[in-house]
């Protein structure tokens, strides 16, 4: 009986060591490789996502969601439409949609936006993520990151 007990003790410290390594999985570039828009209010977005995996199994991202602000005013949210998957232990990049629906991009045709490399640092992004690897699911949330810390233009 100890040594089924040793086994089980064993086999539940690999397990929580193997698990650990699930929060450093981490965004780290997003390109945006193609611009469509399909209405007044709707664009579709190609982008090229990066993803840092640490864990020794494929990560799929099922799911992202996020706003788009500018000086605090929420201007457009977007959303991911097919999941990308990524390698193991490794950095890998993969592409996909993204639905861009804007709600007022009157700020920017305000006057008080400089429209120019600096408008990059104006811009910030809250980015909910789902990613999932095997049984386990987790969630990344990005809030106020700069555009020009995530985005690759």
């Amino acid at each position: 009986m100890n040594r089924k007990s040793l086994i089980l003790c064993i086999l539940a410290i690999m397990m929580a060591v193997g698990c650990s390594r699930y929060r450093d999985i981490a965004i780290e570039n997003i390109a945006v490789r193609q611009f469509n828009m399909t209405s007044l209010s709707t664009a579709r977005v190609k982008i090229s996502a990066t993803l840092n995996n640490p864990t020794g199994g494929k990560i799929r991202l099922t799911g992202m969601n996020g706003i788009i602000r500018l000086k605090d005013k929420r201007i457009a949210q977007f959303s991911m439409d097919s999941a990308l998957v990524f390698s193991a232990r490794g950095t890998s990049t993969n592409e996909g949609l993204l639905s861009l629906r804007i709600n007022d991009m009157s700020v920017l045709f305000s006057g008080a936006v400089d429209l120019d490399e600096t408008l990059l640092r104006q811009i910030r992004l809250d980015i909910d993520a789902t990613v999932k690897s095997g049984g386990i699911k987790r969630k990344l949330q990005l809030n106020d990151i700069p555009a020009k810390n995530l985005l690759d233009l």
